[in-house]
């Protein structure tokens, strides 16, 4: 039993990991923070190195810049750090290059389909709640204040363990 154990676990070791990629529109407020918000999520539940996960933008008026200075501030507050955030952008030559999109908002998500991103890897950050009567997207908080970047960290963070369990349930 203990040999069945040990290649057992030796096999999650090579089993290829989930890339994840998290999109809004600049890659400069909400996906950086997705994405280090669930990848810290995936750490504390012991799951990181069954995963790769990034963020992009479905524009690219913002590539190679640093995350806003709101989001970054946002994630400094709660312990996390995106001082090494550079935006990209997803175009649809790197479609292949991930198994799961997960998107901000209605927006992102339709530019996604029109990119040719199948609709069976495409998720919503907020699909997983319960309450219907909400909407499904993260709101863009880029021409609002900082309490926007902060309702932002909130939703993310809501929805962070839903979307990780799903995906882990999706491996089998």
């Amino acid at each position: 039993m203990a040999n069945t154990e040990k290649s057992s676990s030796a096999h999650l070791f090579h089993v290829k990991p989930i890339r994840v990629l998290f999109v809004c529109l600049g890659n400069i407020c909400r996906s950086p923070l997705a994405e280090i918000i669930v990848q810290g999520q995936a750490e504390k539940k012991d799951v990181r190195e069954q995963f790769t996960f990034a963020s992009a933008g479905t524009g690219d008026w913002h590539v190679g810049r640093p995350a806003d200075v709101r989001s970054a501030q946002t994630a400094s507050q709660h312990g996390l750090d995106l001082s090494q955030h550079r935006a990209q952008q997803i175009t649809a030559n790197k479609i292949n290059d991930w198994d799961w999109f997960v998107a901000m908002d209605d927006d992102n998500r339709s530019n996604l389909l029109a990119m040719g991103v199948p609709e069976n890897r495409l998720l919503m950050m907020r699909q997983f709640e319960t309450d219907s009567a909400i909407s499904l997207d993260v709101p863009d908080p880029y021409y609002g204040g900082t309490e926007g970047f902060e309702d932002a960290y909130v939703m993310l963070c809501d929805n962070a363990d839903h979307i990780l369990d799903y995906l882990l349930n999706q491996r089998g």
